[in-house]
């Protein structure tokens, strides 16, 4: 009986030694990693319409300071119940612009001042661009 208790012994430590060599020996699996495919990706956009991306608004057009100037000037200019005064001194100052929504371009908050002592008239001017590429002054 004691060589059968020997003889389980032994083959216990020969399993467990075994199995333990083979689980230090054998690497660990790395995942595997892939792209997800064209009916994964619909299946998670069906679920989450949220992913997919909102277009960006375009960038609005809008006169740099001296474009808007001039345009103001000529425009003022043509005017005829307006000629007469010296617009050489004025001055305008640009705000907060927006897409116009009485017509093409842009709508600006402006600051005018007829000459340097003068207080500032706030003003809502619109912008829009000729064909030949020029800034027209559209509501002033």
């Amino acid at each position: 009986m004691n060589n059968r208790i020997l003889i389980v012994a032994a083959t216990a430590v020969g399993v467990l030694s075994g199995a333990g060599g083979t689980y230090l020996i054998m690497p660990a699996s790395e995942p595997i990693v892939r792209p997800p495919n064209d009916t994964e990706i619909a299946a998670f956009v069906a679920a989450n319409p949220a992913l997919i991306p909102k277009p960006q608004a375009p960038a609005l057009d809008i006169p740099s300071s001296d474009e808007a100037l001039a345009a103001y000037r000529k425009a003022y200019a043509r005017n005829p119940l307006r000629t007469g005064r010296g617009e050489e001194d004025v001055t305008l100052t640009l705000g907060e612009c927006n897409k116009s929504a009485s017509g093409p371009g842009v709508s600006c908050v402006a600051s005018i001042k007829r000459n340097a002592s003068a207080a500032p008239l706030d003003r809502v001017i619109g912008f829009a661009k000729s064909a030949s590429g020029e800034w027209v002054a559209t509501n002033y």
